[in-house]
């Protein structure tokens, strides 16, 4: 059975995950084998300047870094410990077949690089999702102008319309069929921005203006709304309607988050507006009720950046997982490695960290508990060799133990660049990574195979 796993220690507390692979098992069924390109892997670390502060703003972050000394030390230990334990033969990634390496075909593309072609996908994907919240909302509002003015149009409503009508959309079942059928996808239906596939195998969803035409590969038993998380209105009554008509959970078991928080990164800045900081992602957050999706003993995690104050607002007084009614269990250190398994930056750094962290909560049992963080939070460590910007890995392997049933559970991820055979997914970006342009088919390489290193065998 294929795996992203090359490495867990008997504890189950330390583990070399494959990112690319984590997310190319995580797509299901025995007909998706394909590769998901990739980025060329690390191979030593990066060496960072240490600037020093030189203005009055400059200083008070550094004292902020210095005030969480403490918890990056506790870090360190953790992940230290965790790197001398792993022990695989070779790199610690699977083979990559990278993006540069895979010629487009079609005209157009051809004379386009990847870099272009990802900023024209952005682009459309930005396009839909707001096509899709105009259908709920007549209001005049960014979105709209967005999507006239990435028509070419103007903003008024007669134009955001017809753009809305020129996008058309149709899907079959790729399980089955020969590859070379799946071209013949024929779009006829008006673009909706929600689509569920109900079948056990994989579908191709092709989306067209007439002239253009993009495929996205959808896995099996899974649940898409292309939608701005900022419009929580518009995906609310999408999840009504889809989940009325194919009988789905409106309660999940798991829920995930990856939040775009504030920061520097132009790719994320570029998915979703971020005009008021922290203040502005958090009334987000807020607006969301996460809370109403939450079923009873429910898992609910959510990626953080390693600045203190945003751990605070997560687990503080007042805080998201006060709100939801979710007390941390565990917290879970994504340390980032070269293919030699060295930190990809010092872990000495004072202003960037080689790692993200994952904080892991559970859901009240019932309405009247008030849940707290747990006497003893468990600590993990992920290690994995960085993919392409800010892919991180899919976690769906490390989290299906803690289901009593792996194959009846329900699982909502919210800010989600591709979607998990099973699940629902909810983003602006949700099909990015399934689009047909970041696979190839399997080489059928045994070198490229992943593989378990269990110290239990």
């Amino acid at each position: 059975m294929r795996t992203s796993i090359l490495y867990q220690n008997p504890e189950h507390d330390v583990t070399l995950i494959d990112i690319p692979t984590s997310i190319a098992v995580a797509q299901g069924g025995t007909d998706y084998s394909d590769t998901l390109l990739s980025n060329a892997p690390l191979d030593k670390p990066f060496v960072l300047q240490q600037h020093q502060p030189k203005n009055q703003m400059a200083r008070q972050k550094h004292a902020i870094q210095l005030s969480c000394v403490d918890k990056h030390v506790e870090y360190r230990a953790a992940i230290e410990k965790a790197l001398s334990t792993i022990q695989v033969p070779g790199a610690w990634c699977v083979p990559r077949r990278l993006t540069a390496q895979v010629p487009c075909s079609g005209k157009k593309a051809e004379r386009m690089d990847m870099d272009d072609l990802e900023k024209e996908l952005e682009s459309r994907l930005r396009e839909w999702s707001a096509l899709g919240e105009n259908k709920r909302d007549d209001a005049f509002d960014f979105q709209k102008m967005m999507a006239s003015v990435l028509a070419g149009g103007g903003t008024d409503a007669t134009w955001t319309e017809k753009v809305a009508h020129k996008w058309y959309m149709s899907h079959n079942p790729t399980g089955t069929a020969d590859r070379s059928q799946e071209h013949d996808v024929n779009p006829k239906e008006p673009w909706t921005a929600a689509f569920h596939n109900g079948e056990t195998h994989a579908s191709t969803l092709a989306i067209s203006d007439g002239s253009s035409q993009y495929r996205f590969k959808i896995p099996p038993r899974s649940t898409l709304f292309l939608s701005d998380s900022t419009h929580s209105d518009a995906f609310r009554a999408s999840f009504r309607e889809l989940t009325e008509e194919y009988t789905l959970p409106r309660h999940f078991d798991l829920i995930l988050l990856d939040p775009p928080w504030p920061n520097g990164s132009a790719k994320r800045k570029g998915a979703y507006e971020q005009v008021g900081g922290m203040p502005y992602m958090m009334k987000v957050l807020s607006k969301m009720d996460i809370d109403s999706y939450v079923e009873q003993n429910a898992l609910v995690g959510i990626w953080i950046t390693n600045k203190e104050s945003l751990r605070h607002h997560v687990l503080g007084p007042g805080g998201l997982f006060e709100k939801w009614n979710v007390g941390l269990i565990e917290e879970w250190i994504w340390i980032k490695t070269t293919t030699k398994g060295e930190p990809m930056f010092s872990l000495e750094n004072l202003w960037r960290k080689p790692y993200e962290i994952f904080l892991l909560g559970r859901a009240a049992p019932n309405s009247w508990t008030k849940m707290v963080a747990a006497g003893n939070i468990k600590k993990k460590v992920i290690a994995a060799v960085p993919d392409i910007h800010s892919r991180k890995p899919c976690l769906k392997e490390l989290l299906e133990p803690y289901m009593s049933d792996t194959s009846d559970y329900s699982a909502l991820e919210i800010f989600s660049r591709y979607l998990v055979a099973g699940w629902t997914s909810w983003g602006n970006e949700v099909i990015k990574f399934n689009w047909d342009k970041y696979w190839a088919p399997d080489s059928g390489d045994s070198d490229t195979d992943t593989r378990v290193l269990d110290s239990n065998k």
